[in-house]
């Protein structure tokens, strides 16, 4: 194991087994400086490396797209709009063009066919109004491609459909003020000035965690149901396009499922590839952001799971592997 400057670890005394304590031990060998395993709703190991602590936030990049997806089934529970209401009865400006038949969940989905920058740190670097104004290039639904921009849209399609109020003040009152959470967003990466809501989020372990069991708990907390649970659930269903992402999270595909390999999952790494296949669970739920930060939801096995670097490019060079990270925490 590479040299630490610091290493604290932490593992509860209900912990079932050692599937969590040897995960978090490979994530640390691969760069990680967070790591962190729930069992129903409960911490069971933590571990963290050099400057990481369990207060320490780091940036989630694209990780954090997963909370417009839920922060969907928030909107569909207020009546604000339904995943196959079309985008351009809010953004009418959309209605004189082919985007005018797009609707909420292709945008989501990312199967929307709006024209978008590969990925990249030039892609985080849009405004909502330039995100608005790209063309449309491939048909609604025919065509996945990953990208920023459609976050963007969805931020200000509600802002609009809000009246105004901003994305994060919403997220902030309909779910993550109850969970205890504060999803810090950063513009620095933009020009405008608009959070970038396909990467600009920080947080730590332990809160990404709780919004993981949150999610995993199907939107319920402290006895209450805060976001709507059947929209919460198609979070987790494929597109015809790409069977394995849903709503703004990555999934493991079903055998038959189309799933392009080329441009659009490097940062899912090996979960597509086959290995996958190995994982005893059918059920995989996944936030991924460059530099390897992931955000796990296993609800088969009541599992929340959390591992971040300090860096977006350095993880990308540790050689880890979700599936091999997944199969260690899994193991009896």
């Amino acid at each position: 194991m590479k040299n630490l400057s610091l290493l604290v670890c932490l593992t509860l005394p209900f912990a079932a087994h050692a599937g969590p304590q040897e995960a978090c031990a490979y994530s640390v060998a691969m760069d990680g400086v967070s790591c962190l395993v729930m069992e129903r709703g409960k911490i069971t190991h933590e571990q963290y490396a050099k400057s990481g602590g369990p207060d320490k936030t780091w940036g989630l990049a694209s990780g954090t797209k997963s909370f417009s997806g839920v922060a969907a089934a928030a909107a569909v529970q207020d009546g604000l709009f339904k995943l196959d209401d079309r985008v351009s009865d809010i953004l009418t400006e959309w209605q004189a063009d082919g985007r005018k038949d797009i609707t909420i969940r292709q945008l989501l989905s990312l199967t929307s066919g709006i024209k978008t920058a590969k990925p990249g740190w030039g892609s985080l670097r849009i405004d909502y109004a330039d995100a608005i104004a790209l063309p449309l290039e491939y048909a609604p639904g025919t065509h996945y491609a990953y990208g920023q921009a459609p976050f963007q849209i969805f931020a200000a399609m509600l802002e609009r459909k809000l009246n105004g109020e901003a994305y994060q003040s919403y997220l902030q009152r309909r779910y993550l003020d109850a969970l205890g959470i504060k999803l810090i967003m950063r513009e620095r990466r933009l020009g405008s000035g608009d959070p970038s809501w396909g990467g600009g989020g920080s947080l730590s372990a332990r809160d990404w965690a709780k919004f993981g069991e949150f999610v995993r708990q199907g939107g319920r907390w402290n006895g209450s149901q805060w976001v709507d649970a059947a929209a919460l659930t198609q979070n987790f269903e494929g597109s015809k396009a790409h069977g394995g992402y849903g709503l703004t999270w990555w999934l493991k595909p079903l055998k038959s499922a189309t799933v392009p390999l080329s441009g659009t999952t490097e940062n899912a790494t090996d979960f597509y590839k086959g290995g996958a296949d190995s994982l005893p669970v059918t059920k995989v739920w996944m936030a991924a952001g460059a530099g390897k930060q992931r955000l796990y939801i296993l609800p088969e096995r009541n599992l929340v799971a959390v591992r971040q670097t300090s860096s977006m490019l350095l993880g990308e060079k540790s050689g880890f592997s979700d599936v091999e990270f997944l199969r260690v925490l899994l193991a009896p």
